[in-house]
């Protein structure tokens, strides 16, 4: 797989307390399936290309629970 460049752009996102709750449960969600799919992962680049997934949604998670 080839590497992945995205390009930063700063954003402004207001979520009421429900929509924040909602969001941290779909990231949590989204955090253990990419957990459980790297564990059953047996191609080594394809693994590198979740744990990567895994880094990103892990940096949301914190984020929004800073927030």
């Amino acid at each position: 797989m080839s590497a992945v460049t995205t390009e930063s752009a700063a954003i402004t996102l207001t979520l009421s307390g429900e929509e924040r709750s909602l969001l941290l449960n779909f990231l949590g969600q989204k955090f253990r399936d990419k957990q459980i799919e790297e564990h059953r992962t047996d191609a080594i680049e394809y693994r590198q290309y979740v744990r990567h997934e895994e880094d990103v949604v892990k940096g949301l998670l914190d984020k929004l629970r800073r927030a």
